[in-house]
């Protein structure tokens, strides 16, 4: 069991801290509501994703990487792929999308992406709801929203692996790493650790080539090498192939 989760079972004074009180309730963006549990605990996430209206398994492709570290131009470049190639692959699957849910980078891409489709792809958004503000950033074409505990960027990583492995079940899923900052290392690891393969988009920038190009002896990055020694790790460039890179995302679902 995860470190992160099993200190989330204990509260104060050693007892534990789930939120029995956890109910859904509907957040006001940007002219629509959207909706949203805030479970306090890893355990709690079967009866949130119950009380959001995911009563069955669905495969889910999780999206990490860049936010603010991307360019307009790099985020137009992901939105096109998400919307030709993505969003279809998604539809075909039956799949759910789990990602930060703000309105930035590649979920600001994939929320519009998801809106130019139709809305027809359940999106679902987890940030940390303790952060400064959290609801002014959430991307509003998302269809849900999981607002876990955490003050900081990056605290909601665990609990995107953990709400994919929750909704998804028995069936597949799988990540998708584009770009991507510091907290991308932490995306990785984890969505690894809950037993998701990671496909890297390389030639997206920043974490993704560097993980790219170490598991190809291009460069060397001991963080990057811990990734690939997992055997979970795999690179694709939707840039050049976008269809072999479906087509290896649609491998890695079985």
């Amino acid at each position: 069991m995860p470190i992160a989760r099993v200190n989330s079972l204990i509260g104060a004074g050693g007892h534990p801290a789930y939120n029995l009180g956890m109910q859904l309730e509907m957040l006001p963006l940007n002219e629509v509501s959207r909706a949203a549990i805030r479970p306090d605990v890893f355990d709690e996430l079967a009866e949130g994703l119950n009380l959001l209206g995911f009563s069955g398994n669905r495969p889910a492709i999780v999206i990490v990487g860049g936010a603010g570290g991307m360019t307009p131009v790099d985020i137009e470049k992901v939105q096109a792929f998400f919307e030709s190639r993505l969003a279809p692959f998604a539809v075909s699957k039956g799949a759910v999308i789990v990602d930060g849910g703000t309105d930035s980078g590649v979920m600001a891409a994939i929320g519009r992406a998801v809106k130019n489709a139709g809305n027809s792809i359940p999106l679902i958004g987890v940030a940390a709801r303790e952060v400064e503000m959290i609801e002014t950033f959430l991307e509003h074409n998302h269809s849900h929203f999981i607002l876990c505990p955490g003050s900081h960027w990056g605290d909601e990583s665990e609990w995107i692996a953990a709400a994919a492995k929750a909704v998804s079940g028995p069936l597949a899923r799988v990540a998708i790493m584009i770009n991507g900052g510091q907290i991308a290392w932490e995306d990785a690891r984890v969505n690894i650790e809950y037993g998701s393969p990671v496909l890297i988009a390389e030639g997206s920038g920043r974490t993704a080539d560097l993980i790219a190009e170490t598991s190809t002896g291009m460069k060397f990055e001991p963080k990057a090498l811990s990734l690939i020694r997992t055997g979970k790790i795999y690179v694709a460039n939707f840039f050049k192939e976008p269809d072999r890179f479906i087509q290896k995302m649609n491998d890695l679902m079985g």
